[in-house]
């Protein structure tokens, strides 16, 4: 009777590395999934609402780093007017954020025209 005794303790031995193994595991996976897939789904689908949301007018930030405003939308791709006269036609997934107002610079002078700008007007007089 003691040799059972014996197999059936280092069974359970067994049985509790196995468990021991595999939750570091299955920890892993789950920090995994919160840390990374989780939120990269919350962004595609808040860039997918912002996306089908896009109307004529709109300011918009294109993920190339140009400023436009939405003239048309289709259904895959907007044109945006990126400067007076010059349209741009762009697929939807190229906007990377709608621009409120106060978000944008509130300066409107031309580089050029601005005092700290090397080599202006003000240089030239001196």
């Amino acid at each position: 009777m003691q040799g059972h005794d014996i197999l059936a303790a280092a069974a359970q031995q067994d049985g509790g590395s196995i468990l021991g193994m595999i939750l570091p595991f299955l920890l892993i996976a789950v920090v995994f999934w919160l840390l990374i897939l989780r939120p990269q789904q919350k962004r595609r689908q808040q860039e997918s609402r912002m996306q089908s949301t896009l109307r004529p007018g709109v300011e918009v930030l294109t993920k190339a780093g140009f400023y436009g405003t939405v003239v048309e939308v289709r259904e895959n791709e907007v044109e945006l007017e990126i400067s007076p006269g010059a349209r741009i036609r762009l697929l939807k997934v190229g906007i990377g954020d709608v621009v409120t107002p106060g978000q944008g610079t509130q300066d409107d002078t031309p580089v050029e025209d601005r005092p700290d700008f090397p080599g202006g007007s003000d240089d030239s007089k001196s």
